[in-house]
This record gives C-alpha cells, sequence and structure tokens, in this order.
C-alpha cells in the first residue's frame, strides 16, 4: 500500500471531516462489542435463575447500542462522502494541472487514453478506496481487537483458537493481495489501452467511414475488450481462493470454541452466558475476514490506481523553468539559432506535424503484456521508423531580426515545423542555443514568452464554445471590437457574421460544423489578437483558396511590418515576398536569401519553384 500512503497528504483539508468519520467508526464497532456482553448478562443473571429485572436492563442495553450504532453509521456514510468526494476533487485538479506543466516532449510519450484512464478511473478507484475501503478496514482492525482482548477476560484459554486462527488468516490475506496488486495494475493499463483505442476511432472517424473499416475497428475493439475481461476473469479466480479458504478458518474457531468451550461449561469452568458470549466474540473477530474478499480486492485496485496517478505525477516536466527567469513586458522579436541540433525523445518523429498523423493513426501494440504510459512507436510519413536519437536539426544557424519575415521552405520532414517549435520553447535544443531578445529561451519564463508569441499550426484546434471564445481564447479580456478586427484581418468576418447567431455561434466538437479553411482563419485570428511580437504561420493557410490567401495576406502586411514572422509553407507563392527564406533539407539549412537571390543560387528551391510554376 505504498501508492496508497502517499496520497494521505490529501486528506489534510478535510482533517475534522476524518476525524468525524474515525469516531463514527469506532462508535458502532463498541455498541456492537457491547451486545455479547448484555447477552451474557441476560442469560446468566436473567434466564438461568428467572430474574425479569436483568432480562429486562440487558435487552435496554442492546436497544440504546443499537440507536446508537446506526446513529454513528449514518454520520460515517456523510463524512465518508465528504471526504472521498473531496479527495477525488483534489487528486483531479492535481493530476490535470501536473499535466497542463507537461511540455510537448512529455505528450509525446503518453498515450491519450492512458491519461484520461488516470484522469477518471483510476482516480475513482482511489475515492472508493477512501469512502468505504478505508472505513471497512478501520473496522475490521477494531473489531478484531476488541473481541481478541474481550475473549481473554472471559478466558484466556479459549482464546487461544484466535491466536492460531488469526495468524493463519494473516498468511491466506498476505500471499492473495501479493498476487492479486500487479494484476489489478495490468487491468488498468488494459483499461487504458481500450479507453485509447475508443479515442482513436471516434477521432478518426472520418477516415475509418471513408475506408470502410468498421468491421475492423469493430474486431479490433473486441479484441482488446476480451483481453480486458480475461484479465478480470484472472484476477476474479484469485480472488475466489480467499474467500472459501478464511470460511474454513472460521467455521474451524466455531468448532473448537464449541468443543472446548463445551465442555468447561459442563465442568462449570463456563456458565453458559459465558460460553454463548466467548462466541458471539469470535463470530465479530472472525467475521471481518468473511468480508476480505471485497476488501482485498478495493485495496489491491485502489493501491493499483494509485500507483499509476503518481506514475504521472512523478514525471518532471521535460522543458524546465530557470531558477530566476527572464521575463519581460514587451518583444522586440530579434531571434539567433546559434548551432542548433535538435532530436525528439526516442527519434521516432521527423516533424511534429509527423507526431500528430503517426499518433492518431498508430496502431496499438497486440501482444497480451501490459502497457505502459508511452505509446507505441511512432513513424514518419513515408512509414520509415527513425533510429533512436536521430537529429531532425542539424546544426541549424540563422538571425532574424525585429520586423523580419522569414520562410522556411523544404520537403515534408525536412525539419520546418520543428524549427519552429524550439521558438516557443514546445521543446528544447539538445545542442546549441535559441536566443530572443539577447536571452536564451532556457532562460525565459514558460509562460511570459509565449505570450509574446502567436501561434497557428496546420492542423487547428478549436474548442467546444462560442466563435467569439475561440478567437479570444489567448486573450478572454478582449473586447468584441477587437475579435472582429482581428476576424477581419483573418477574412473571417464574413463568414462569420453569416452564421445564425455570429460571433455567439456554438463550436462543435473539433470544430466539426466548420470546413477546413473556416477553422484556420478562426485560428489565425485567434493568434492575431494576442498582438504577438513573434509571429508563427505553421502552413496555416493549407486549406484556403488562393484568392482568400492572396487577401489574408494583404491584411496581414501592416502587423508583419511590426513582427518577426515565420511563415512554414509547401507552396511556393506563399514565401516570395519573404525578407529572408531558409530553405532546409534533411535537417540542414542548405540555402539562405531572398527569392530572386535563391532561384540563381539554390538547386533544391529552383527545383520547388519550377515544379509548382513552371520553367516559364
Amino acid at each position: 500500500m505504498k501508492a496508497l500512503k502517499r496520497v494521505l497528504p490529501f486528506i489534510r483539508p478535510y482533517t475534522w471531516i476524518a476525524f468525524f468519520m474515525l469516531i463514527t467508526t469506532v462508535l458502532p464497532v463498541v455498541m456492537e462489542l457491547i451486545v455479547p456482553r448484555a447477552l451474557r448478562t441476560v442469560i446468566d443473571q436473567g434466564i438461568t435463575p428467572g430474574d425479569m429485572a436483568a432480562i429486562w436492563r440487558g435487552s435496554a442495553v442492546m436497544l440504546v447500542t443499537a440507536v446508537i450504532g446506526a446513529i454513528a453509521t449514518l454520520g460515517q456514510g456523510y463524512c465518508r462522502a465528504e471526504l472521498s468526494q473531496g479527495l477525488a476533487f483534489d487528486l483531479r485538479n492535481k493530476l490535470f494541472a501536473h499535466i497542463q506543466t507537461f511540455s510537448f516532449a512529455n505528450l509525446d510519450q503518453m498515450q491519450t487514453g492512458q491519461l484520461m484512464t488516470r484522469l477518471s478511473s483510476d482516480v475513482d478507484m482511489v475515492r472508493m478506496f477512501f469512502s468505504a475501503g478505508l472505513a471497512l478496514l478501520l473496522r475490521a482492525l477494531l473489531m478484531i481487537t476488541g473481541s481478541v482482548v474481550l475473549m481473554a477476560l472471559i478466558d484466556w484459554q479459549l482464546t487461544l483458537v484466535m491466536a492460531v486462527l488469526l495468524p493463519l488468516a494473516g498468511v491466506v490475506i498476505a500471499v492473495v493481495m501479493r498476487l492479486a496488486q500487479p494484476l489489478f495494475v495490468i487491468v488498468q493499463q488494459k483499461l487504458g489501452t481500450l479507453n485509447t483505442i475508443v479515442q482513436e476511432n471516434l477521432a478518426g472517424v472520418q477516415v475509418v467511414k471513408a475506408f470502410v473499416r468498421e468491421r475492423h475497428e469493430i474486431g479490433r475493439f473486441e479484441t482488446y475488450n476480451a483481453d480486458y475481461m480475461t484479465q478480470h476473469i484472472t484476477v476474479g479466480r484469485l480472488l475466489a481462493v480467499a474467500l472459501p479458504a478464511l470460511t474454513i478458518l472460521t467455521n474451524l474457531g466455531i468448532v473448537a470454541v464449541v468443543w472446548f468451550g463445551g465442555q468447561s461449561a459442563i465442568t462449570g469452568r463456563l456458565s453458559v452466558g459465558e460460553l454463548v458470549a466467548f462466541n458471539n466474540y469470535l463470530m465479530i473477530g472472525m467475521a471481518p475476514l468473511m468480508l476480505l474478499g471485497n476488501m482485498l480486492t478495493m485495496v489491491s485496485r485502489a493501491d493499483a490506481s494509485a500507483g499509476r496517478l503518481w506514475e504521472v505525477l512523478d514525471t518532471e516536466p521535460a522543458v524546465k523553468t530557470a531558477v530566476s527567469p527572464h521575463t519581460s513586458a514587451t518583444l522586440q522579436g530579434a531571434i539567433h539559432f546559434d548551432h542548433v541540433s535538435f532530436h525528439y525523445n526516442g527519434g521516432e518523429k521527423g516533424t511534429q506535424r509527423d507526431a500528430e498523423a503517426a499518433r492518431s493513426g498508430a496502431e496499438i501494440d497486440q501482444q497480451n503484456s501490459p502497457r505502459s504510459l508511452h505509446s507505441p512507436r511512432l513513424t514518419s510519413e513515408n512509414g520509415n521508423g527513425r533510429s533512436g536519437g536521430q537529429d531532425v536539426l542539424i546544426d541549424v544557424s540563422f538571425t532574424a531580426e525585429p520586423g523580419q519575415r522569414v520562410a522556411l521552405l523544404g520537403a515534408t520532414g525536412s525539419g520546418k515545423s520543428s524549427l519552429v517549435s524550439l521558438i516557443p520553447r514546445f521543446y528544447d535544443a539538445n545542442q546549441g542555443h535559441v536566443v530572443i531578445d539577447g536571452v536564451d529561451v532556457r532562460d525565459w519564463e514558460p509562460e511570459a514568452l509565449r505570450k509574446h508569441i502567436g501561434v497557428v499550426l496546420q492542423q487547428t484546434t478549436l474548442f467546444s464554445g462560442t466563435v467569439r471564445e475561440n478567437i479570444a481564447y489567448g486573450r478572454p479580456n478582449a473586447t468584441l471590437d477587437e475579435v472582429i478586427a482581428a476576424a477581419q484581418a483573418a477574412q473571417a468576418h464574413d463568414f462569420i457574421m453569416a452564421l445564425p447567431e455570429g460571433y455567439d455561434s456554438w463550436v462543435e466538437e473539433r470544430g466539426a460544423n466548420f470546413s477546413g479553411g473556416q477553422k484556420q482563419r478562426i485560428a489565425i485570428a485567434r493568434a492575431l489578437l494576442v498582438r504577438p511580437g513573434i509571429l508563427i504561420l505553421d502552413d496555416s493557410t493549407s486549406a484556403v483558396d488562393m484568392e482568400t490567401e492572396a487577401k489574408i495576406k494583404a491584411a496581414l502586411d501592416d502587423l508583419m511590418s511590426r513582427t518577426t514572422t515565420f511563415i512554414v509553407a509547401q507552396r511556393i507563392n506563399s514565401v516570395l515576398n519573404a525578407d529572408k527564406i531558409l530553405v532546409l533539407d534533411r535537417g540542414r539549412i542548405t540555402a539562405v536569401g531572398t527569392h530572386q537571390e535563391l532561384l540563381a543560387s539554390s538547386p533544391i528551391y529552383q527545383e520547388i519553384y519550377h515544379s509548382q510554376l513552371g520553367r516559364d
């Protein structure tokens, strides 16, 4: 229970509730332990001599204890609900907040389904333990301890029966828990894998429909669902052994007490009332052992789930904040790459877009071995996996002056998106330095740096909410006029006003009710609204027509004159007017210059130019 013990500090805000929960757990046990003693009084002092007063007194005591126990149990239920739900609330918040600190380097190695399982199922398993399991465990310990003490007060020699039974029961419990806990870890991992398959299927439902792969996806889900069920059955079979074993031990104890206690009662060493009370205490002490089947399941699953939560909480963000980070209210936009080399963790990806495409379409390992937190192998677009640690950027050096328009051109997988992802510090370079306004990005406070950078990715993400909320995502306090101005610059205003509710129109999940071009224009407006000192356009107009792209460029010309802009493009006409064009090939900068300079000096640029616009 090491993982569960680490959760205990989360109880501190609920100390008083935990205290009352303890009181309301102890009180019913005390009342239950009083009943056999009252029954002994009824038998020995009431029934045997025929004293009705003693019978009434004993009956009254049992009635009062039952009422007090019921009231305490009611209070315990309230305390359990308050404590467990508050604990789950704090755990989920802590987990989600910690995930938000992860960089792309962390998230590239984690499956979305596994993280969702931790935030939902694993947190719920821990909650259930603190709701019911902890109270049951405490109750069991109190009942066993109290019954043994009271049995010893009646007849210490007969109590030796419990001295034999309890160690045997402890051995059974220890063996079952040791075997069950790792199995429950596998169960939760398989549940996470199942959630990953569902998440991938829903995210890629258009591809599934387009290629008529519904039957394949159903079969794939059934395979993993059957694997999950089989693992559950394996655990159930193991736990099924515990209950019969504990039942046999309990019955052996009863037989021993009746045999030896009966002989003592016949010889007069024990009264009938004492024998009945002793037997009741034996049942009170052994009853928790009978319930340990459910308790074992709850404790083992909770400990396994807590361990999975700490796997995430113990993961350090790959991008760390400096001890004394640099902040600035303004950004000039001077950028210098100094002999920068970079590779992804594991080296499996060629570009950030390759990673996203691979992550959404990667096949999950179909082995029956337990899944880890890390994702399956990611491959580049051409299907060839890269060897671990292979650089996707090699000795890259260049300078971008404030207000300069820099274009990145190259084949897919040449490292364009990887290069611009180092500027807002989504990743850290493995070698060399990325310097912004004379300060290494590692010395910048990440949030302070990113507030000055507007980013538009090719894979556009919109959130559920209104159009206005999506555009104002980076500046929630922006006025409607500012939102409209940004939308007009992005050529999004006209189609937004054509919507039934204009800027208050609802955006469905992942922007399903908008076209690709419309989503890109909303994303451009979102980036413009933050008034960035650095603007990164990563193939951001690939889904719009040439006329709309020309209008967007015309609207952005004034902004770009005041902002250092990086344009990642596939279309050559998107970069013709750039102040500086970087031509990348296999992670290296092979040429730098303006359009005219590169057309005269760079064979790669010439090939791209002529292939798109023709040699005439």
